[in-house]
């Protein structure tokens, strides 16, 4: 099982000819999850701490043991509410694995809805649910299965997805229609990931509420809401962990000074910049850059 915890998106991570990793995620700061979002599915199996996760408008606090399903395209992060060890693991595969022929009457029917993005499973599959310890059992298997990689692995996965979301089927409510899974229209939707795509690629720029609310078309108290809704957090926190996650690359990857750093990721303050890297990163900027082997100044 991989330990890649600095992912962003899921997808470059998995093979083409086989698309089924397993990730076994123990994140080291607050924000557990980096807000990303894929056409795979993402089976999380929650496995210690306490923690709470924002998919799609649904935002869940699971228990150890507990299971999240994570459908095709919803924007899905993660954060831990106090210092306690996290620890999950994310199956991801994509929905070829088993979605089956285009020919297949069979899969067509029963998979093709989920697969297309037109109906949708169910998010989160509490430890108190009558059918949680077979759904679990599958899961284990599953890791199991890809960890020894034994002769003809790659067989039993499939199959064992298959299982797996049948039982979903039978056993759990599942969505029909995108609005009831995410809590907004694919339209409102898109222009969310839209905005959360320019953030990417602008987080050194000067970002206000009023552009924002002006890229996704909506008034700033509406945007204000929604944004929070999908995210977790208000627009000025999500863009302070963004430019954090940058200064954290540029002071392992660089000799740059730590007030360097600071500006080109957009902050005007040194000082409002190292309280906000220690509310994220849970320690100093110097701290951070001599824990993880990056180049002194």
């Amino acid at each position: 099982m991989t330990n890649p915890y600095q992912l962003k998106q899921l997808v470059p991570h998995l093979d083409p000819a086989f698309p089924f990793n397993v990730f076994d995620i123990v994140p080291p700061e607050k924000q557990i999850m980096h807000l990303h979002w894929h056409d795979d599915w993402e089976i999380v199996y929650f496995r210690q701490g306490n923690a709470v996760f924002h998919i799609g408008s649904e935002r869940v606090r699971p228990q150890p043991g507990d299971l999240l399903f994570v459908n095709r395209g919803l924007i899905h992060t993660g954060f831990a509410e106090d210092d306690e060890k996290v620890r999950y693991a994310a199956v991801v595969f994509h929905p070829s694995l088993v979605a089956g022929s285009l020919t297949d009457a069979y899969h067509l029917q029963i998979i093709g809805p989920f697969a297309s993005g037109k109906s949708f499973f169910p998010i989160h599959i509490a430890a108190e649910h009558p059918q949680h310890p077979s759904v679990v059992a599958l899961v284990e298997d599953l890791i199991a299965e890809y960890d020894a990689k034994a002769r003809g692995y790659e067989l039993a996965i499939r199959s064992k997805l298959h299982l797996l979301l049948i039982h979903l089927l039978r056993h759990h409510d599942v969505s029909d229609g995108r609005t009831r899974v995410h809590g907004f229209d694919e339209e409102l939707y898109g222009r969310f990931k839209e905005l959360i795509a320019y953030v990417e690629n602008h987080y050194a720029d000067k970002l206000t509420v009023q552009l924002a609310a002006s890229i996704v078309s909506l008034s700033e108290y509406h945007f204000c809401r929604t944004f929070k809704k999908i995210t977790g957090k208000t627009f000025v926190e999500y863009v302070n962990l963004h430019r954090i996650n940058a200064a954290e690359r540029l002071l392992v990857d660089t000799t740059m000074p730590v007030t360097e750093i600071a500006y080109r990721v957009g902050f005007s303050s040194i000082n409002y910049f190292s309280q906000m890297f220690k509310q994220y990163k849970r320690c100093s900027p110097s701290q951070c850059r001599k824990r993880q082997g990056g180049h002194e100044e």
